[in-house]
């Protein structure tokens, strides 16, 4: 068997040969002769349709490509220039959310990120406002009756001291809001070292008590005091401890009526410490009430001043690895739990 190619055409041809034998001798060939014409076409026409399923692949997978490409790349350049555009202080760009898959939640989740910013700015400025007018309230009383001193026009010495004793009052404000601004900055750049020791919380308490029993006798609020006995003893910072608890009260002394109610406990549970501030004042909205430990969140009460006291409070509990929750109606009263480990164990 051969394959040549025939010389008066361009065509193949396969010859077959086989030997005719008798009694050992060859008699003869005989031969076979057939054209490779039709093997050769059918053999381009299959490799033509190969090519052209391959060029047809090639392009719809390109296509395919630059579709899905554009479907992924077009979104996220969408997120990068709403991203230059809040960078710029453009806070209230949204994206418009068309998909539901990963792009759509990233579009979701960076419209939540704007929001969250435009709030905090807002809160910011309103905090910016608040603050100004916080310090200039005070600077007001102080500069008044620093120019009447100085001018020599009281003659009643009563009177000169009651204009000094204004002006010591409205100090020890600027005073207290000034650490309120600074413990602020601290807590939220890391900043704070606490003093950590093992304390009675007892104490603690009791030293509270005489401390805020004048005000509850000026504002003829009833204020009690319940320890639970054999507290176990607090690995924490005493003064921050402190600090915490004062804020709460305060908020409770400052939303509460005359002949309302303030109570301070602490009592075991489990491995933790609780102690908790009740009240029976004008409690806080429902709307509000998610927000109250926000940094700068004031609410709509004019009582509020830089909405700070909370927020630093819940971060000193948070680095004593406790935890802070606050529950309130409108017009019933709040409660509010500070949880803290006990001998500087873990929560439960």
């Amino acid at each position: 068997v051969y394959i040549t190619n025939d010389r008066n055409n361009m065509y193949k041809m396969m010859y077959v040969s086989y030997p005719l034998k008798s009694m050992g001798q060859i008699e003869g060939v005989l031969r076979f002769a057939v054209s490779l014409s039709d093997v050769d076409n059918t053999i381009k026409r299959v490799t033509n349709i190969f090519l052209l399923i391959g060029g047809l692949v090639i392009i719809i997978s390109g296509m395919i490509g630059i579709f899905l490409s554009n479907s992924i790349v077009k979104p996220i350049k969408k997120v990068t220039v709403a991203a230059k555009k809040i960078a710029s202080g453009r806070f209230n760009e949204k994206l418009d959310i068309q998909r539901n898959d990963e792009i759509g939640e990233l579009s979701s989740t960076f419209n939540f990120m704007a929001e969250q910013i435009l709030k905090n700015d807002r809160l910011k400025n309103e905090f910016i406002a608040s603050v100004s007018h916080e310090l200039r309230t005070p600077l007001t009383s102080i500069k008044g009756w620093a120019a009447t001193i100085k001018a020599g026009n009281l003659e009643d010495k009563a009177e000169i001291l009651d204009g000094l004793d204004i002006i010591e009052k409205e100090s020890d404000r600027l005073t207290l809001l000034v650490e309120d601004l600074l413990d602020f900055s601290k807590l939220i750049s890391g900043k704070v070292t606490l003093a950590k020791d093992y304390i009675d919380i007892t104490n603690n308490i009791r030293y509270i008590e005489k401390h805020f029993i004048p005000r509850a006798n000026r504002q003829k609020i009833h204020f009690n005091v319940k320890i639970e006995k054999n507290l176990p003893l607090l690995y924490a910072d005493s003064n921050r401890i402190n600090q915490v608890i004062i804020n709460v009260l305060d908020n409770s002394f400052k939303f509460t009526d005359e002949n309302g109610l303030v109570e301070l406990s602490s009592y075991r549970k489990g491995n933790n410490v609780v102690i908790k501030v009740e009240d029976n004042g004008i409690g806080i909205p429902k709307e509000d009430l998610p927000f109250v430990m926000d940094k700068f969140f004031k609410g709509k009460s004019n009582l509020s001043k830089t909405g700070l006291g909370l927020s630093i409070s819940k971060e000193i509990v948070n680095l004593h690895n406790g935890h802070i929750e606050i529950f309130s109606e409108l017009g019933k009263g709040t409660q509010v739990y500070i949880s803290l480990p006990a001998e500087d164990g873990e929560m439960i």
